[in-house]
C-alpha cells in the first residue's frame, strides 16, 4: 500500500471520527464522511466495506491501540500499588481522549448494526479479556508478596475492575442514574480520591 493510500484512508478515519461524534453514528452517512474528507463517496468503499467497517478500525486505532503499552509500563514499575495506580491512570487518560456522548452511545446500542458485526465483538471482548488478566495478575502478585491483604484474586478483580469502569465511563455513560451524578459532580470528583479508595481497600 503506497503512502498516498494510507494517508487517504487515515482522513477517512479522522473524518468519520468527528462526523460520530458531532452527528451521531446512525445520522452520519457514508456520503457524509466521503464530503468531509473531501473525496468520492465510491473511495470511500475502496478502503471500507461499511460504515460497520469503518467503526471497527476506529475501535482498533483509537481504543484498544490505547492499551498496547501497557504491559511495558507495568513491567517498568517495582510494586503492586504503583502497577494499579498506572494501570488506573492509563483507563482515566484513554476514556477522557475520546469525546463520545451519551447520544453517540445510544445510537450504537439501540440503532447500529456495529454490534451485531462478528469482528468487533471479538475485538471487543479480546481487549476487555486483556484488560481483565491484566489487573488479576496485579492484584494476584500483590496478594502472594503480602502487599495486599489475603483476599480472593478473582472477585477482587471483579470489584476493582468494575468499580473502574464505572469511574471512568460516568460522563459517557447513558443510562446513568442521574439523580446522584449532575455533569458538574461528575466532573468534580477526584482521580487521586478514587485511587486512594482503591488501593486502600485492598492493603493489609
Amino acid at each position: 500500500m503506497t503512502k498516498d493510500k494510507r494517508s487517504k484512508r487515515e482522513v477517512i478515519l479522522d473524518a468519520a471520527y468527528n462526523l460520530f461524534i458531532d452527528k451521531g453514528y446512525w445520522d452520519t452517512k457514508i456520503i457524509d464522511i466521503a464530503d468531509s474528507a473531501g473525496i468520492g463517496k465510491g473511495t470511500v468503499y475502496e478502503y471500507f466495506e461499511s460504515k460497520d467497517a469503518i467503526f471497527l478500525e476506529l475501535f482498533k486505532t483509537k481504543v484498544a491501540a490505547g492499551y498496547e503499552m501497557l504491559p511495558e509500563i507495568l513491567s517498568r514499575e517495582n510494586n503492586c500499588e504503583c502497577k494499579m495506580k498506572k494501570y488506573i491512570e492509563t483507563e482515566m487518560e484513554n476514556t477522557s481522549s475520546f469525546t463520545f456522548s451519551r447520544n453517540f452511545l445510544m445510537d450504537l446500542m439501540m440503532k447500529s448494526d456495529a454490534f451485531r458485526n462478528p469482528a468487533l465483538i471479538e475485538s471487543i471482548h479480546k481487549l476487555v479479556a486483556d484488560k481483565f488478566r491484566i489487573m488479576f495478575h496485579i492484584i494476584e502478585e500483590g496478594v502472594n508478596s503480602g502487599e495486599f491483604r489475603k483476599v480472593d484474586p478473582l472477585l477482587a478483580t471483579i470489584s476493582v475492575m468494575g468499580g473502574v469502569n464505572f469511574f471512568v465511563s460516568i460522563n459517557f455513560m447513558p443510562f446513568a442514574p442521574r439523580e446522584f451524578f449532575t455533569k458538574e459532580n461528575a466532573s468534580a470528583m477526584s482521580g487521586v480520591d478514587f485511587l486512594d479508595l482503591i488501593i486502600n481497600g485492598l492493603k493489609p
